[in-house]
């Protein structure tokens, strides 16, 4: 008696584990979600206002050579001396774009940067202003140091992130 309960309940238990299998596999995967951080991430929606209140979006920044994008606080020296550099070289800009990206949180201090450094005279290869989306920065910004440049390619796939610190050497194999 003991032995055919033993297969019954062995018999359930395979059959119960098959119907699981069964109703995993009817059941597609959804793709992984992107966090935009990663290399290969797209670029994720843009919602940038330049001081002169135009509206930046992703279509807007579509050419056919690597796109910079340089997330910034208007009060840090680290970027100031990045801007100082992108500005030193923008010769080496022939298609390559850079967008600068300041936070929603900064927008007060924007105006002070662009009358220090003169960015706008650099257009269309500098196009800076501050996310209106307050998702581009929460999206693309890992948190380590700033400036951070993330390039992505003529496809707008993420290729590298610079953070801290960054020579114009490291960024030359970039530039198109």
């Amino acid at each position: 008696m003991v032995r055919k309960l033993m297969i019954i309940a062995m018999l359930l238990g395979s059959s119960a584990s098959f119907a699981q299998k069964k109703n995993a596999d009817s059941h597609p995967q959804l793709p992984a979600v992107s966090h935009y951080k990663e290399i290969g991430d797209p670029l994720p929606p843009i919602m940038v206002y330049t001081l002169d209140g135009r509206k930046i979006t992703n279509k807007d920044m579509n050419n056919d050579a690597n796109l910079f994008v340089m997330l910034f606080n208007p009060t840090c020296s680290h970027c100031e001396e990045m801007t100082k550099q992108l500005e030193r070289n923008i010769k080496l800009f022939n298609k390559s774009k850079i967008l600068m990206v300041a936070p929603h949180t900064t927008k007060d201090y924007v105006q002070g940067f662009e009358d220090g450094y003169h960015t706008s005279k650099y257009a269309p290869i500098i196009t800076m202003g501050v996310d209106s989306s307050m998702h581009l920065v929460d999206k693309t910004f890992q948190y380590k140091a700033i400036p951070q440049i993330s390039i992505y390619d003529k496809d707008r796939k993420l290729i590298k992130v610079f953070s801290g610190e960054i020579s114009i050497d490291s960024l030359k194999p970039y530039i198109q």
